[in-house]
């Protein structure tokens, strides 16, 4: 391979780099739009929730309120 052909080999990868990137970061936001409002329970009504003192949703890696925490400062 010359020196020409690889120049042109990494433009032609960088074009498909910033359209992959940006189908990313659509494909992100609309998964961040799919989260909005999540009940924090499975399909069956079983609790997402995990973890020890901290618990998070295992679906948005929300975290949630427990019933010792305090909702006022």
């Amino acid at each position: 391979m010359t020196q020409a052909e690889r120049v042109a080999r990494q433009e032609v990868l960088r074009d498909v780099i910033r359209r992959l990137e940006g189908a990313l970061a659509e494909f992100r936001a609309e998964n961040e739009k799919t989260l909005v409002g999540c009940e924090h329970t499975y399909p069956d009504g079983r609790s997402a929730g995990t973890g020890g003192s901290t618990k998070i949703c295992a679906i948005c890696g929300g975290m949630l309120k427990g019933r010792d925490d305090k909702l006022w400062g």
